[in-house]
């Protein structure tokens, strides 16, 4: 059953979008995805930014979340690391095209 993690962050969206693109720059690094990832979604807000992670499982949800590379990323790009909120996902889709 997917799992979805959400985190919002609050503050100037321009500034907080640039630390964000610091992260996925060293993130994009890796070899591979973590395991289970099935999307990423970083979206701008009026007041900030919210990110959006979804996972095959609860558990790999929680090793992405905990995994030493992001967490170092968010630390270098001046973000304070927030725990995500966790839902189980219902039901979710892809549209090709």
């Amino acid at each position: 059953m997917p799992f979805l993690g959400a985190t919002n962050y609050e503050g100037d969206s321009k500034e907080l979008l640039g630390k964000y693109d610091q992260v996925v720059g060293k993130l994009q690094r890796r070899e591979r995805p973590l395991p289970g990832l099935i999307s990423h979604y970083c979206m701008e807000t009026d007041t900030g930014m919210r990110v959006v992670n979804c996972y095959e499982t609860e558990q790999q949800l929680r090793d992405g979340y905990n995994a030493a590379d992001f967490r170092d990323a968010v630390r270098q790009a001046g973000i304070d690391y927030q725990a995500p909120q966790i839902m189980r996902v219902h039901n979710h889709f892809h549209v090709a095209g």
